[in-house]
């Protein structure tokens, strides 16, 4: 898995702008070996890409406010079996959400700065589901899923110089809390499951998030 995180950070009188770009892949093969012949089988290939674009306003050295735009994009191929043979099931993925925070900035050491984000999150994503076999396709649309959370995040800010900086947040160390809400409809059937869950960061797909900044 390869993970590349870049950001832009402006500064005018208090206020700033920036984000993040990541992109990860991942693929797996199987192989299976029995009495002396081998075969070999792909497993699932997953794409995934985000950008989180940033704003906010430092009111003074220590005390800010800010909002995370979220867009995430997931892909996973899967070839599988059943009774009819062969077939490939694309799983696609398109989340957006925003999450509004409260930054402060509790200790700086030399060049380094580190601070703590208090913020809440809501997202909204619904995945499609495509199969195909023998040359024909279907679609089909997953569970409706909505994420409200609230949580801190750490993290740390290294200026190289006054202009050129690096910006790390350390999610492996979030403490949060998070209630999903799943529904899912066929015809006049509806079904709506919701979970409810507390974490200390060990959850996150991506434990660092790191930005190069540049300040004007």
């Amino acid at each position: 898995m390869a993970f590349v995180a870049a950001g832009l950070f402006v500064s005018a009188q208090g206020l700033f702008v920036g984000g993040n770009i990541g992109m990860n892949t991942e693929n797996s093969k199987f192989t299976v070996e029995t009495g002396g012949i081998s075969a070999s089988i792909d497993g699932p290939k997953w794409f995934g890409f985000e950008f989180n674009p940033t704003v906010g306003y430092m009111f003074n050295d220590n005390m800010g406010v800010g909002l995370d735009l979220m867009f995430v994009y997931g892909k996973t191929t899967e070839k599988l079996t059943d009774e009819d043979g062969d077939y490939t099931k694309t799983t696609k993925e398109t989340s957006f959400g925003f999450a509004p925070y409260f930054r402060f900035i509790f200790a700086e050491i030399d060049d380094f700065q580190f601070y703590a984000d208090a913020k809440v999150s809501y997202r909204k994503y619904t995945p499609k589901y495509t199969f195909e076999q023998g040359g024909i396709s279907a679609s089909m649309d997953g569970d409706k899923t909505t994420q409200i959370g609230i949580g801190v995040v750490p993290g740390m800010k290294y200026n190289f110089t006054d202009n050129i900086s690096m910006n790390c947040r350390l999610n492996i160390l979030s403490l949060g809390y998070t209630s999903t809400k799943m529904v899912s409809e066929d015809g006049d059937y509806k079904e709506t499951e919701k979970i409810s869950e507390f974490d200390f960061g060990v959850n996150d797909p991506t434990p660092i998030t790191i930005g190069f900044l540049y300040t004007f």
